[in-house]
């Protein structure tokens, strides 16, 4: 009887070790998958590459309209 409840605290001290309190699945093991969390992190990372997508365009056409002021400049 006593091996079992030695067992039985082993498997909790071990599962309770894997959570960690994280919610990057990098980290966090097996036992702290969380699929809202996933989907989470997903949003927010699709919301950064759009922001950094505006970015880039609108640094685009702020390069063209400087090269066409320098072409009308020269002439």
């Amino acid at each position: 009887m006593k091996k079992e409840y030695l067992i039985a605290g082993i498997a909790i001290l071990l599962l309770s070790g894997c959570a960690g309190g994280t919610t990057d699945p990098r980290q966090g093991g097996l036992f702290s998958y969380d699929p809202d969390a996933y989907e989470q992190r997903l949003s927010d990372r699709e919301g950064h590459l759009s922001s950094i997508e505006n970015d880039t365009d609108a640094q685009k056409r702020k390069s063209a309209r400087l090269k066409r002021d320098l072409a009308s400049t020269k002439r």
